[in-house]
């Protein structure tokens, strides 16, 4: 088993899409950062809004910060593909490790959000993390709004 076939166990990735590289980069002040691409299969058809399997139109390069591997920073980086739907809309789809507009992967942001219940402050997470604070935030307002609007407050 190699590399990339261990970091695409870890992550959980199903067909078609698969880790095509690992690489350690170093950056200026020698700090190390891990960088996982995913690609997916050629001539992959992906499910539009129908349910209907579609080709792909194009991609477009994303970019994601994941947990850490190790005591390294971890990327992945995906084209990440735009399909022509059944009613002729070209759209992108959601990838499965990350919910749309987001720049984390789930598990970085369930990961955050268990830390901030767990009483940490957004601050110290950020520091702990390597993270901009108002990104934590907006990853805490995101779910926070999500659960409130779940939630039944008719009884309230």
């Amino acid at each position: 088993m190699n590399s990339t076939e261990i970091f695409q166990l870890g992550l959980g990735l199903v067909n078609p899409f698969k880790v095509i590289n690992v690489e350690l980069q170093t950056d200026s002040e020698n700090r190390k950062s891990l960088h996982l691409s995913i690609d997916f299969e050629r001539g992959s058809k992906f499910l539009d809004e129908q349910g209907i399997l579609c080709p792909v139109h194009d991609t477009v390069e994303r970019t994601w910060r994941h947990l850490n591997f190790f005591e390294h920073e971890c990327y992945l980086h995906c084209r990440v593909p735009r399909i022509t739907s059944s009613s002729g809309k070209v759209r992108q789809i959601s990838v499965p490790w990350a919910r749309e507009g987001s720049g984390f992967t789930l598990l970085f942001e369930a990961f955050s959000m268990h830390l901030i219940e767990n009483e940490m402050p957004v601050n110290k997470l950020g520091e702990t993390l390597s993270e901009y604070p108002n990104r934590i935030w907006t990853v805490f307002n995101f779910w926070i709004n999500n659960a409130y609007n779940e939630a039944q407050h008719s009884k309230i």
